[in-house]
């Protein structure tokens, strides 16, 4: 309200005031008088004197201004928040529409969903909404609890339900005692798992009809994508990786046979000059299993460098073979 910091400082040169003063000597009505009253003690800038009844004294704006902005600070960050919820739902609901036979003429054909809980809420719908297949491939070996606790929700209600399930790891995730432990829980509910030594990127296909694959950026999040084309392609991405990936026997851990396999993709990605750091993210491993590993290959072609090595594999003529 206009005029409620004039007042105040013109309070601070008196006793004290009351509402009838205000009027009568800075000139606003009875009715505005009374409004400027009540704003300043809103803001804590005046209070009540305690020995006369209706009579006003100023007070300290530092102790109002720490009280205050703490309470509008919880107030601006409350509606923030409410904001983003807002933002997620209706993200959510848009995603529902599509699926929907309402969203004919909808034309975009991919969102970009930054928030985790938003995109581990949908994955869930999709889930609770297919009903002929869903095929997931995973990078990576390691699961995170509460990963786990949602996957483990999400995929043993689909198999409950009759929906086909095939999930790819990589063959890292055979030495990975929870990962393998989910897995042999997978099969024995129906689904069909398999491992290969790389793959390219995390993707969950939902009836063909709606896919989820990791978004770019600092954000992180997934790319919900509806178009048929891009879906009938990455299907087609996840049926020729299937094709040669090997069977996840959750009873033995073949490790003589996988680690073949990771062996040749070492070969393969040693010679294409990759790094340490690349080829580890690429098997699913860490980076000093991943040397580890390297130190084998090149141990088994006599290679002390590995510009030696690259040069033995071609003398050899074993890029093909690879």
């Amino acid at each position: 309200m206009p005029g409620i910091f004039e007042v105040y400082e013109w309070s601070l040169g008196r006793d004290g005031f009351a509402v009838d003063d205000i009027a009568n000597e800075l000139g606003f009505t009875l009715d505005v008088s009374e409004g400027i009253v009540a704003e300043l003690l809103e803001l804590q800038l005046i209070q009540p004197a305690r020995d006369q009844e209706a009579w006003f004294v100023p007070a300290d704006p530092g102790l109002a201004s720490s009280q205050l902005l703490n309470r509008g600070e919880l107030d601006l960050l409350e509606r923030k928040l409410a904001v983003g919820q807002l933002r997620n739902d209706l993200a959510r609901l848009s995603l529902l529409f599509r699926s929907s036979k309402f969203s004919s003429q909808y034309a975009n054909s991919f969102d970009v969903v930054r928030v985790p809980e938003t995109v581990r809420l949908l994955l869930s719908e999709a889930a609770a909404n297919s009903s002929r297949e869903v095929v997931c491939m995973q990078p990576g070996s390691g699961w995170q609890p509460e990963e786990l606790a949602e996957a483990q929700a999400r995929d043993f209600q689909l198999l409950g339900r009759g929906v086909r399930m095939r999930v790819l790891y990589q063959h890292a995730a055979r030495f990975d005692t929870p990962t393998r432990e989910y897995a042999g829980k997978l099969i024995d509910s129906g689904a069909e798992v398999r491992t290969a030594g790389a793959l390219f990127g995390k993707i969950f296909i939902f009836d063909r009809t709606a896919a989820y694959i990791p978004a770019g950026g600092e954000g992180g999040g997934a790319v919900v994508v509806q178009e048929p084309s891009i879906i009938e392609f990455l299907y087609s991405c996840f049926e020729q990786v299937w094709g040669t990936a090997k069977e996840f026997d959750t009873r033995r851990a073949e490790i003589d046979v996988i680690s073949g396999d990771m062996k040749k993709e070492i070969v393969k990605m040693l010679i294409s000059g990759a790094k340490d750091e690349a080829i580890a993210r690429r098997l699913g491993v860490s980076v000093r299993t991943c040397r580890k590993h390297i130190g084998q290959v090149m141990q088994m072609f006599g290679a002390t460098s590995r510009f030696q090595f690259g040069y033995l594999v071609k003398e050899a003529n074993l890029e093909e073979d690879v």
